[in-house]
């Protein structure tokens, strides 16, 4: 399938007539057909430097029909290619597991032609999907491809080329180098005893220059350890050295009186992607100043710098940013969709969030099941995130009402085209769990643009080495800390995680503030067995901002399926949520809580021979409070009156030429709106 893009006409008039014009506009508005709903006044959350809306057209690649589940694709170096995880077994009896596999690494044109299979006929197994789907890289030389299961990546090498790829042959990636030889880590820090390493390279992630490679690990002080290590071809397999922790840094001693870095290492983490050529890591990470809240974080490897890239109190996680540095995709984002709100919505600082977010993740979305049954879609943001929760994601294939539905893709970098024009998206059937049978790819109206040039992913002197570095969540010690600004808090760390004792941990807050304009008191308590979790809030804020947490939810790991009790109810601002939704419940209404495409709201305006047409779009629930607007222009919209076609420049303004005396005016935004039809007086 082609895509072709209109081109935008204009027509030389005055510098101040169309700025006139829209003024005249904005007091005499024509509203379309599509206008957005009448509901109660909310503040606008749009910043004045926040870039338009998109126009998005979906590009279906259609397969050979002995292709099956058509997952995850990735661009290939020359960007005119794809990457992607399929199967060709024609008899569905022979993979009644879509949830496993098995799948192996396929290539395609952008164009739809010469589909065929990478690693078949190489002696590896098959890709197939053990918690999370897998994961693909192309390395800048054009010969190989990283690429695997979610925690067991490897190195496909082909002769002469990918492209062309007449001979292929797997190598295994031994990641023992990354870890400890015994899989302890020695004391240190507030942690007095060692702690355990059990590997795992979740996530597993290719730099840029294909000479580093990052993933999680599993540690029993921090849950899940960042790690960035050198990868090295060693004759007969791929080989992991000098590995760094990518975390922030923990407690220096258990007497620390710095509420930080207690706070700051016990978050739940993971690696997403590289970005700015490799400069930088983004990672999720739920804690530190933002207890419960899944953020998405940027650090720079040279600095160890971190700044915080979205805060809108929902779940926002696998990401990748453009190669020129100015947009992010970000394939799990369920803002405005009251998914995660309940834990994530009254702000304040957590000592132990990973103790428990990481077995609420576990219920929520550790397989094809559970993830077909939550309100994520794909979104569009700046590269530099959501700017504190004032920006909603641009939903990049809304549901159509089908058997298929657009889901995360977890490749990071690789999702984009190499000139940013496209993004893959990947699919999945409600009716078997698997991928469509097509490949999905989101094009956005924009020119093209050149990478950001490819530097080093060497970490700097900043990170540490596995053996040094020490969560707070392996101590067992009480600690009370000052606010940055006022207030104590009281921690009790009971035991580290994966303790086969019953553990109990509580942070007591008595006026606790980092900013002195808010302050929480309350009390927060974590219980943990071998088989539960316990997660008990009481807290309340008060101040500048006001709200209050309050809630009893257990989490049992060992029931089949998962299964979650108890609900809590968030405050803050005048906003109030209660949550989890049972999973039956949310499965059951799962199709109708997805989003759609959103209206468009259409201004037009005949100024003599001139027809000016103005195109915005909003959507509600913005803001940390989740009651303010996001309303842009839209960029790249088809207009049309009578016989004369323009686009949507940045400003959402297009020109036309028309002698018609009563005309009506169609809009088209592509994918993400519904298109808009007005009549011009």
């Amino acid at each position: 399938m082609s895509i072709s893009m209109p081109r935008r006409t204009s027509r030389r008039v005055g510098v101040l007539t169309v700025p006139l014009m829209l003024m005249a506009m904005a007091a005499a508005p024509t509203q379309a057909v599509s206008a957005s709903p009448s509901s109660a006044p909310m503040r606008s959350a749009t910043a004045p430097a926040a870039p338009p809306w998109e126009t998005v057209r979906l590009q279906k690649i259609t397969l050979p029909s002995t292709v099956k589940n058509a997952a995850d694709p990735a661009y290939s170096k020359d960007g005119k290619h794809l990457l992607f995880f399929a199967d060709i077994v024609a008899d569905p009896a022979q993979n009644p597991d879509p949830d496993r596999g098995p799948l192996h690494l396929w290539t395609v044109g952008t164009d739809g032609k010469g589909a065929h299979c990478l690693s078949c006929g190489t002696d590896e197994p098959r890709v197939g999907e053990a918690e999370q789907p897998g994961l693909i890289a192309p390395f800048p030389d054009g010969k190989r491809v990283f690429y695997g299961p979610y925690g067991d990546p490897r190195v496909l090498h082909c002769f002469p080329s990918v492209l062309d790829c007449r001979t292929a042959r797997t190598y295994r990636i031994d990641q023992s180098g990354a870890r400890p030889g015994d899989g302890l880590i020695p004391p240190g820090g507030a942690v007095t005893t060692p702690s355990a390493d059990a590997g795992g390279a979740s996530s597993p992630k290719l730099s840029p220059d294909g000479k580093y490679v990052a993933w999680s690990d599993f540690r029993s002080d921090s849950l899940l350890s960042m790690v960035i290590g050198k990868l090295e071809f060693a004759g007969d397999k791929y080989v992991v050295t000098g590995p760094r922790v990518l975390n922030p840094a923990g407690p220096t001693s258990p007497t620390d009186p710095d509420p930080r870095p207690w706070s700051d290492s016990t978050g739940l983490f993971e690696l997403k992607s590289f970005a700015d050529g490799g400069r930088s890591v983004v990672y999720v990470q739920v804690g530190g100043g933002a207890s419960g809240n899944p953020d998405l974080w940027e650090v720079d490897l040279q600095t160890g710098r971190r700044t915080r890239l979205t805060a809108y109190p929902e779940w926002e996680e696998d990401m990748a940013i453009s190669p020129d540095g100015r947009s992010m995709y970000v394939g799990i984002d369920s803002q405005r969709r009251h998914y995660f709100d309940w834990a994530a919505l009254m702000p304040f600082r957590g000592f132990f969030d990973a103790s428990w977010v990481g077995a609420m993740a576990v219920t929520q979305v550790s397989s094809s099941a559970l993830r077909s049954c939550a309100q994520f879609a794909s979104a569009l943001l700046p590269a530099d995130g959501d700017r504190g929760g004032r920006l909603v994601g641009q939903v990049l294939a809304p549901y159509d009402g089908s058997d298929v539905r657009e889901t995360a893709q977890l490749h990071g970098w690789p999702v984009w085209s190499p000139d940013s024009t496209s993004v893959a998206l990947s699919t999945q059937s409600f009716t078997t769990l698997g991928a469509a049978d097509y490949l999905l790819v989101a094009h956005f109206n924009r020119p093209p643009s050149r990478p950001q040039p490819v530097v080093s992913s060497a970490p700097g002197a900043w990170a540490p080495a596995p053996e040094d570095y020490h969560g707070a969540l392996g101590a067992r010690t009480s600690v009370t800390l000052k606010g940055l600004t006022s207030g104590t808090v009281a921690v009790k760390y009971s035991a580290p995680i994966g303790a086969t004792e019953p553990t109990d941990s509580t942070a007591t807050y008595t006026g606790y503030s980092d900013d002195g304009k808010s302050f929480v008191s309350g009390t927060q308590t974590v219980k943990r067995t071998a088989t539960s979790v316990r997660l008990i809030n009481a807290l309340t804020l008060r101040g500048e901002h006001t709200g209050s947490l309050h809630g009893d939810i257990t989490m049992e790991l060992q029931a089949r399926p998962f299964k979650v009790t108890g609900t809590q109810t968030a405050t803050f601002d005048g906003t109030t949520v209660t949550g989890p939704e049972p999973l039956a419940e949310r499965c059951a209404d799962i199709r109708a809580a997805l989003p759609r495409p959103t209206p468009l709201d259409v201004r037009a305006k005949r100024f003599g021979k001139e027809v000016i047409v103005q195109v915005t779009s909003a959507y509600d629930g913005a803001g940390a409070d989740e009651r303010g607007v996001d309303r842009r222009p839209v960029s790249g919209a088809t207009v049309k009156v009578g016989e004369a076609t323009a686009t949507t420049g940045r400003d959402g303004v297009a020109m036309l030429h028309s002698r018609g005396v009563r005309e009506t005016v169609t809009v088209d935004a592509g994918a993400s709106f519904l298109p808009a039809r007005v009549r011009l007086s």
